[in-house]
């Protein structure tokens, strides 16, 4: 590899059009089974600033198993209406200490702890999993993109390499119609889903 009239920008452009390719291949992939999650779960907010799980991070398969489970200390209960209102917890039922406060709290105000039964639905690909989702128009506007940014390359290396003094004018000019006729051949037979081909 020669030039260096650009200073090496040209690699900075092969990285962002290998970067793409590779994206583009990911978004092609088959996807795994998504993993399918519907539970409910509990919340304490024992600080003003923030709330956590109660106790360990437990799951429950119905609302009444996550009351009749937190109701067990007989120390919490319904929460006061002007607690509900605060909206703690953005909504849903909630549940205070009788014993406990808040830390944190501004000026001095007396908060009990309050707890939040949070229903928990949804689906999502293993953790495990390399997955990037994106529509059909995006893949295809991204491949647009890897066109042009290769196109582009291809004339910042050769114009690199002519004002480096590594090509005359003639080859300049011989070796872009070159490059631009065997990228146009590779990428009208490009196989997306491979992002490591060894592409000159």
């Amino acid at each position: 590899m020669s030039g260096g009239y650009f200073d090496r920008s040209t690699y900075a452009m092969r990285e962002i059009v290998d970067t793409m390719k590779r994206d583009i291949a990911r978004a092609l992939q088959s996807k795994p089974e998504k993993v399918y999650e519907n539970y409910w779960t509990i919340y304490e907010k024992d600080s003003f600033g923030s709330y956590h799980s109660y106790k360990d991070y437990m799951s429950f398969a119905s609302y009444e198993d996550a009351e009749s489970f937190l109701l067990r200390d007989t120390t919490i209960v319904k929460a006061e209406q002007k607690y509900v209102d605060r909206q703690f917890f953005g909504d849903g039922v909630i549940f205070q200490s009788t014993t406990r406060y808040m830390s944190d709290t501004s000026d001095g105000e007396q908060i009990p702890v309050l707890y939040s039964i949070h229903h928990c639905y949804y689906d999502r690909y293993p953790d495990e999993a390399d997955v990037l989702e994106l529509s059909d128009e995006t893949i295809n506007a991204m491949k647009e993109a890897y066109w042009q940014m290769r196109i582009a390359e291809i004339y910042a290396t050769r114009v690199d390499w002519m004002m480096s003094g590594d090509d005359s004018e003639e080859n300049f000019r011989e070796r872009i119609k070159e490059d631009l006729t065997k990228f146009e051949k590779e990428y009208a037979t490009k196989d997306w889903t491979y992002p490591d081909e060894n592409e000159e």
